[in-house]
């Protein structure tokens, strides 16, 4: 997908033109299987599996929850837009931060919490930090539930933004300019295979069974 150049913040000002159209990557993309944004890009159907249907929708709750406290309590401003955009390079990152103030917060529903971050999800709250210029930020890992309030209400935020609770870790996060970089030459590479109208080889791990795109690297339902 292409667009326009417009309004946003730059990653770089070589070689602007505003004539340029640039491809449009996500923010939660960063890091995450090549292909699968490949195939987002060329604008093939998502076809989410059932169960992964499910998640989404107790994520969304879970978001909408945690996310009415922090604005609430805290101040916070939810779902800010960002895009961050390289003429020379070709491509903007379009985003929505889960809720910011001086700092970002991303907030992560899962079945199981990790024991640390994942490096997909470092990357996209990276990309939210060198958005908003900010020094650190905090991935919330959430259980997910089909009633979020029993999981919130046992949330201890007294050393706010340090939280903790059962079924809740909290994570605080630098700005890393390496990894910033490596998710530029991520998204680049994707952005090559795409123009070439070749797909890049994909991750071929337990994370395809998520995928919404599962049904074009195995029609037959095989791995």
């Amino acid at each position: 997908m292409t667009r326009p150049v417009s309004g946003g913040k730059t990653m770089s000002n070589n070689g602007h033109d505003e004539g340029d159209e640039l491809i449009e990557f996500y923010a939660s993309e960063a890091l995450t299987c090549p292909r699968r944004i490949y195939f987002r890009l060329k604008g093939y159907p998502e076809r989410w599996p059932e169960f992964v249907k499910v998640r989404l929708n107790q994520g969304i709750n879970t978001h909408n929850v945690l996310g009415e406290i922090l604005q609430k309590r805290f101040g916070f401003e939810l779902e800010k837009r960002m895009i961050l955009r390289s003429s020379r390079l070709g491509f903007e990152i379009h985003g929505r931060v889960d809720a910011i103030r001086d700092f970002p917060i991303e907030i992560k529903g899962k079945t199981s919490l990790p024991r640390n971050p994942y490096d997909y999800h470092l990357a996209q709250l990276n990309v939210y930090l060198r958005w908003a210029e900010a020094e650190y930020g905090y991935l919330y890992y959430i259980k997910l539930h089909e009633e979020p309030m029993k999981v919130i209400n046992k949330i201890d935020f007294s050393r706010f933004p340090i939280v903790k609770g059962p079924n809740f870790r909290a994570f605080e996060v630098p700005y890393d300019g390496k990894l910033f970089r490596e998710t530029l030459r991520h998204f680049y590479s994707v952005k090559r295979a795409y123009e070439k109208g070749k797909p890049p080889k994909g991750w071929n791990d337990f994370t395809c069974r998520f995928c919404p795109y599962r049904y074009l690297c195995y029609p037959d339902g095989d791995e």
